[in-house]
C-alpha cells in the first residue's frame, strides 16, 4: 500500500510539473540569428514573468546567464492593445547570449520568476517553487567561420498551411540542412489568433529543429498586416534591427532583403489602412545594398545567394503591384553589379516553379518558387545544386549552376 501510494504521489508531481511547463512556455523556444559568437533565444510565456536564459558549453558545468535588456532595463511582462483595442500581454522574449566561441556546441535552458504585481516602480517577483520556472536543456552549435559546404532549405507563401510546411521539410531532409529560410508570406497576416505566427509556421519548426537549430525569416507582403506586424522584430529579431540583412556562414555570403508591401504607396487600402511608406524604405535598403557589395565580407565570399521574398527581374507590370515594381526597379542594377550566383524569389505562385537564366537585363539566375514548393541547396567545390519538391514530394527540379 505505502508503494502504491508513493506511486501514485511521483505521477501526480511529474503531471502538475507537465502542467506547470505547459502554462510557463506557451511557445518555443526558438532559435535566431545564430553566428561565430552568439545566438539568440525566442520564446513566450503564458505567466507574466521576469525570464533569462543559462548557457553552458557542453560539457562544462559553469553557466552564464544573459538577460533581454531594453534602454536599461530588464524585459518583464507588459501589454499592448490589438486591433479590437483589448488588452493582450506580451511575455515574448529574445534573450541574445554573445562571446560565445565559434564551431563550439553549447547548453542553455530557460528559467524565469512570476511577476505578481506591476506598478510605477516596476515589478515584483515571486520566488516560492510555484513562482519559478526552470525549462530543459537544449543544445545548438555556433557557426564555423572556416565552413565550406552548406545544405540550405527555402521555401516561401505557405500562407497559414503548417501542414504542407512539414511534408516539405521531411521530403527534403530538414536534418541535415544546416540553415533553413522562409521567404516570407508564410501566413495571411500577422495577426493574434489563427493567422498568428506561432499556428502558421513556427510551432512547426519547434517542434521539428528551432530548438536546436534557427531559422531565418524574411517578411512577406502579407506579414506587413495585421496587429501583430509593428512587433516584428520581436518574434524575429535582429541585431542590426533591420529586417533585411546579411550574413557570411563560412565562405558563403547570404543577402536577405526585405520588399515590404506590394502595393503602392499611394493606394488607398495601403494608405490609409496599412499606413505605408515602404518607398523611402526601400531606397534606405538600396543605400545599404550599395554599401554590403562593396566590402570586404561579401567581394571575398566565394558564393553569394540573395533571397527576396518580392521577385526582382521580370516584376509585374500590374498598376496593383507597383511597390513591388518599385523595389525592382531599384535593386536590379546594384545586384548586376554584385557577381551573384543566386537569387530565390517567392510571391508570384508559380504552379510548380520558374528558373530565369541571367541576362543583359539581370546578370544573375532567379528561381521564382511555387505555391507548393521548397528548395534544398547544395552548396560546394564551387557548385551550387538545387533540388525543387512538391507537395506530394514529387522532384520538380534538379539543376547544378
Amino acid at each position: 500500500m505505502r508503494n502504491k501510494r508513493l506511486f501514485i504521489i511521483v505521477v501526480l508531481t511529474l503531471f502538475l510539473s507537465h502542467v506547470r511547463a505547459q502554462e510557463w512556455m506557451t511557445v518555443g523556444p526558438y532559435l535566431q540569428e545564430l553566428t561565430t559568437d552568439g545566438v539568440t533565444v525566442v520564446y513566450e510565456h503564458g505567466i507574466p514573468s521576469v525570464s533569462w536564459i543559462e548557457v553552458r558549453e557542453k560539457g562544462s558545468s559553469e553557466i552564464t546567464e544573459y538577460y533581454q535588456t531594453v534602454n536599461g532595463r530588464v524585459k518583464a511582462y507588459s501589454q499592448i492593445l490589438n486591433s479590437k483595442n483589448s488588452a493582450v500581454p506580451v511575455q515574448n522574449f529574445a534573450v541574445r547570449a554573445e562571446g560565445l566561441k565559434p564551431a563550439t556546441t553549447y547548453e542553455y535552458r530557460i528559467k524565469a520568476h512570476k511577476v505578481l504585481s506591476e506598478n510605477s516602480n516596476g515589478v515584483s517577483a515571486g520566488t516560492s517553487f510555484s513562482g519559478v520556472y526552470t525549462g530543459s536543456w537544449y543544445q545548438f552549435t555556433t557557426q564555423d567561420p572556416h565552413q565550406s559546404e552548406h545544405h540550405l532549405f527555402i521555401t516561401s507563401d505557405m500562407h497559414n498551411r503548417p501542414d504542407t510546411l512539414e511534408a516539405l521539410l521531411k521530403y527534403l531532409d530538414y536534418q541535415t540542412c544546416d540553415r533553413i529560410i522562409y521567404n516570407g508570406d508564410m501566413i495571411n497576416y500577422m495577426q493574434h489568433g489563427s493567422q498568428e505566427p506561432y499556428k502558421g509556421f513556427i510551432n512547426t519548426s519547434v517542434n521539428l529543429f528551432a530548438k536546436n537549430k534557427p531559422f531565418e525569416y524574411l517578411r512577406g507582403n502579407h506579414e506587413t498586416r495585421g496587429d501583430m506586424s509593428r512587433h516584428i522584430m520581436e518574434y524575429f529579431p535582429r541585431k542590426s534591427g533591420n529586417i533585411y540583412n546579411a550574413y557570411r556562414w563560412g565562405d558563403l555570403e547570404v543577402v536577405l532583403l526585405d520588399g515590404g508591401e506590394a502595393l503602392p504607396d499611394d493606394n488607398p487600402t495601403a494608405r490609409n489602412t496599412f499606413l505605408a511608406a515602404y518607398n523611402a524604405y526601400r531606397r534606405e535598403e538600396a543605400q545599404w545594398l550599395e554599401q554590403l557589395i562593396q566590402t570586404e565580407e561579401y567581394q571575398t565570399a566565394k558564393y553569394r545567394i540573395v533571397v527576396s521574398h518580392l521577385p526582382i527581374p521580370n516584376a509585374t507590370t500590374d498598376e496593383s503591384q507597383a511597390g513591388a515594381k518599385f523595389f525592382a526597379d531599384l535593386m536590379t542594377p546594384i545586384l548586376n553589379r554584385a557577381n551573384v550566383d543566386l537569387l530565390v524569389c517567392g510571391h508570384l505562385h508559380p504552379d510548380t516553379y520558374t528558373f530565369l537564366d541571367a541576362t543583359e537585363e539581370a546578370t544573375f539566375p532567379t528561381l521564382v518558387q511555387g505555391y507548393n514548393s521548397a528548395l534544398r541547396m547544395e552548396v560546394a567545390e564551387g557548385k551550387i545544386t538545387l533540388k525543387v519538391v512538391d507537395e506530394n514530394g514529387t522532384v520538380l527540379l534538379e539543376k547544378t549552376l
